[in-house]
């Protein structure tokens, strides 16, 4: 599986850098991961290369009352996978319209009911991708 996030943000704060490179390399056992920092205003160019394909999934990751459990988010992986889907892109820090007029399949995922920073969202969503690994591998998360 491969795993593309894209946040709208210029820059990430140093510690938000630094435990989204630590998740990317533990779950590089696993899947291969990118993140990318793009404006809103690149947003067209992103989907529109990827719209083409049947095998992506594009989730944007918004701020929501029901957040999934690590198992449902974990269940949702394999259930894509099985479904053939081999590149999902998350979009963190866009809005609605930036993502609904390019495409119609795409999906929402929340991972908190607060308001977190885009950096911090994306660590959130990279801690929640190795859990779901562990998970699917039957592996303890905590050591």
């Amino acid at each position: 599986m491969n795993y593309t996030i894209y946040l709208n943000a210029k820059k990430l704060n140093s510690n938000d850098l630094a435990a989204i490179q630590e998740y990317s390399k533990r779950l590089q056992a696993y899947c291969k991961t990118h993140f990318l920092l793009k404006p809103a205003s690149g947003c067209r160019a992103i989907m529109s290369a990827h719209k083409s394909s049947n095998h992506t999934c594009f989730i944007q990751v918004q701020t929501g009352s029901h957040t999934p459990s690590s198992e449902e988010l974990s269940d949702t992986i394999n259930q894509l996978g099985i479904q053939g889907i081999s590149n999902i892109c998350f979009f963190i820090g866009y809005s609605s319209d930036d993502i609904s007029d390019l495409t119609v399949s795409y999906k929402t995922l929340s991972l908190s009911s607060m308001d977190l920073s885009i950096g911090l969202t994306g660590v959130v969503l990279f801690e929640q991708l190795y859990r779901s690994y562990r998970i699917l591998n039957h592996q303890p998360y905590h050591k």
